[in-house]
């Protein structure tokens, strides 16, 4: 699928989308194309861009990057996360890992931890100077000698206001402490009254049938919650394989469902795929368009996801309709 807007000289990949008086603010991850699309990860900065319709994009330019400091918690790349305004201010929550933090087969940046940026208008950012704000706490999360590779995963939150309780609830990607090692995907949770004081949860989902949910990105459907999160069709787990038969693993977008955020997320049944394999597509966001519909945002994988034969890899695609059908399940116009 031909891709609607990639930066100039760059790849696109992971995004999220605020949205302010009929001005949509792209916010993704870009690093300088290379053959390798891999390098990208520890090239990371985080782009900006400007749409009114959801098609026709305007670049603005680099909004944060990594820290030239070694000694710095973000001094690898700057990775995926959210953007919601409080008062007069507004907050870039994302993902980020230190040079310093070295695993055993040397890869470099091997704890992901969560920390804030702020902005007067969208446009000029400035870190928080007691950053990182929200790490993996080992009650409930595996921590990094305890991985099966050796790395932390707490990143890609996703970050939404309760107005029932009056929490800032903030999901991530993260893996539970017990279980199968390479089958403790989850969904972590944290919540906070101010945005920069967090209390972690236990997860809000932990199947235990994925190495990991990535990117997850919630937004309300008549009184129900949906969270979407990217998989990989090689991190099912055999039990899970065996428990969606005869369907077959994807590389895509799943989905699950709760009646509140404080609430257990869980699949309405086994035929939760929002975008399969054949889409070549992988993490996205539902957001809604101009005409008050929700529309469902992703990129154009490539090599790295295990696509040869994308026509735009890494790339903005077009919108797509959400579909809610009575039984609440979703599917794309």
């Amino acid at each position: 699928m031909k891709g609607i807007y990639k930066p100039k000289g760059k790849f696109l990949w992971d995004f999220w989308v605020y949205e302010e008086n009929g001005e949509y603010h792209l916010f993704y991850l870009q690093a300088p194309l290379d053959p390798d699309p891999h390098t990208r990860h520890r090239n990371a900065s985080i782009g900006h861009a400007i749409s009114t319709d959801l098609i026709k994009w305007k670049e603005v330019g680099t909004a944060l990057e990594a820290s030239n400091i070694d000694d710095d918690w973000d001094s690898v790349s700057t990775w995926t996360g959210c953007t919601l305004k409080k008062d007069d201010t507004y907050y870039m929550f994302y993902t980020a890992r230190c040079k310093q933090d070295v695993a055993e087969d040397g890869y470099v940046g091997h704890t992901q931890r969560i920390g804030v940026a702020f902005s007067k208008d969208l446009y000029t950012w400035k870190k928080y100077e007691d950053n990182p704000i929200v790490i993996a706490d080992p009650r409930y999360y595996e921590q990094q000698d305890e991985a099966y590779n050796k790395h932390e995963g707490w990143r890609d939150p996703d970050v939404i206001f309760d107005e029932e309780t009056g929490f800032y609830y903030m999901f991530l990607t993260a893996r539970d402490k017990e279980g199968d090692p390479k089958a403790r995907g989850c969904i972590g949770k944290a919540r906070s009254k101010d945005l920069l004081n967090w209390e972690v949860l236990s997860p809000a989902a932990s199947p235990r049938t994925l190495t990991d949910l990535e990117v997850p990105s919630l937004h309300k459907h008549e009184g129900k919650w949906y969270m979407i999160f990217a998989v990989k069709e090689q991190w099912y787990s055999e039990q899970y394989k065996q428990e969606i038969a005869p369907n077959e693993p994807q590389t895509g977008q799943l989905y699950f469902v709760s009646d509140s955020l404080d609430g257990e997320f869980k699949p309405i049944d086994h035929d939760n795929v929002l975008i399969g394999t054949a889409d070549r597509q992988y993490t996205g966001r539902i957001i809604k368009g101009p005409d008050g519909y929700d529309y469902f945002l992703t990129w154009n994988a490539g090599e790295d996801e295990g696509y040869t034969d994308v026509e735009d890899p890494y790339t903005l695609a077009k919108p797509r309709k959400v579909i809610y059908e009575k039984s609440g399940k979703m599917r794309l116009e």
